[in-house]
């Protein structure tokens, strides 16, 4: 186990013992709530900072939210399958829609990916608040059950109807889907990812079936917001699709600033933007309507001043201690090796 791994290490065991021991220091159920929301949030824009390694920015991702939500609500209700099972088919079917849609929106980039993706998450919003037979409609979809008891040998039957055991179990979800879309990252078909990302042209041209890994890393990310929609709607036991409702433009909006506030640079990055914008914007409820005003204006500052986003921060601090003894070691040498005779000064501050 080299060093970095061991700094790792030291780093993730206190924050996993903090996540595990948060229903103990918070037992308030409107905290645990919060972290709920938190943890599904943090699921989402994760899922949503996969599509940003191929080069593309969606402003749609709480639309495959929502029809992983609904189809895990659906099915429960309508045919009384197992939260077990709704929450993978809830992961598979915005997969297959993000198949079907992949191949014509990822021929186009930048804005106009970006627009597509909040026009057809929309479409989507609209399509459930409207179809009364199926979906309830402006009423919504109520009574969604919780999930069913488990039963674990020597521990004994687990029951999800209580906010802590729900909140246990959000993070485990949360924990493994991290887990798996941080080793794909690192893997090498996230290397393809971000090769596509730096110059799509080249990788084509070198034979890589670019919009083939472009769009299996769309169906994978609508897979994980499909996950954070089953979670969403089994602990809300309800789903409303009108503007204001969690699948609105705004919610859109949000995902995308926490992923640049937190940075792309590293995986953790978004990570860190929802986890802070997130609870600045909890402590800052008594201000109400300043709430908005507040937000954005740590938003512009960010991108002004850290424009890495606050993960980079962390780089900026290790580059500021490092580079007085970098360039004392790197500029002595140079100059020694350039201080020779024809050689002039300016030559050798050049060389180092």
């Amino acid at each position: 186990m080299n060093r970095k791994t061991v700094q790792k290490t030291l780093i993730i065991i206190p924050i996993l013992a903090l996540l595990f021991a948060l229903p103990v220091l918070s037992p308030n159920l409107y905290w645990l709530s919060i972290w709920i929301y938190l943890a599904i949030n943090v699921l989402l824009v994760a899922s949503l900072y996969m599509i940003s390694t191929i080069g593309h920015y969606s402003m749609g991702h709480v639309g495959f939210m929502l029809i992983g939500a609904y189809t895990s609500g659906l099915l429960a209700i309508k045919l009384g399958l197992s939260f077990w099972a709704t929450l993978i088919i809830a992961g598979l079917f915005p997969a297959i829609v993000a198949l079907v849609l992949g191949y014509p929106f990822l021929k186009v980039k930048g804005v106009y990916f970006a627009i597509l993706t909040l026009l057809t998450a929309e479409t989507f919003r609209v399509l459930a608040y409207q179809w009364k037979s199926l979906t309830g409609g402006p009423l919504g979809l109520i009574n969604i059950p919780p999930p069913s008891p488990i039963t674990i040998p020597w521990v004994g039957t687990i029951g999800f109807d209580t906010m802590s055991n729900y909140y246990y179990l959000t993070l485990l979800v949360v924990l493994i889907s991290l887990l798996i879309l941080y080793k794909l990252k690192n893997s090498e078909l996230g290397s393809r990812w971000l090769s596509i990302k730096s110059n799509d042209v080249l990788a084509e041209s070198v034979g890589m079936p670019t919009m083939g890994f472009k769009i299996a890393n769309f169906a994978i990310a609508c897979f994980f917001a499909g996950i954070a929609g089953a979670l969403y709607a089994h602990f809300q036991s309800s789903l409303s699709a009108d503007v204001s409702s969690r699948f609105g433009a705004v919610s859109s909006m949000y995902l995308v600033l926490y992923m640049v506030v937190g940075g792309e640079s590293r995986f953790v990055g978004p990570i860190i933007g929802t986890i802070v914008l997130m609870l600045i914007n909890e402590f800052a409820r008594p201000l109400q309507e300043y709430r908005t005003i507040l937000i954005g204006a740590i938003v512009i500052l960010i991108i002004l001043f850290m424009p890495e986003g606050m993960v980079g921060l962390f780089d900026r601090l290790k580059t500021g201690i490092r580079i007085p003894f970098s360039r004392e070691k790197t500029k002595k040498p140079a100059i020694e090796q350039n201080s020779v005779p024809g050689n002039s000064p300016d030559d050798a501050g050049s060389v180092s």
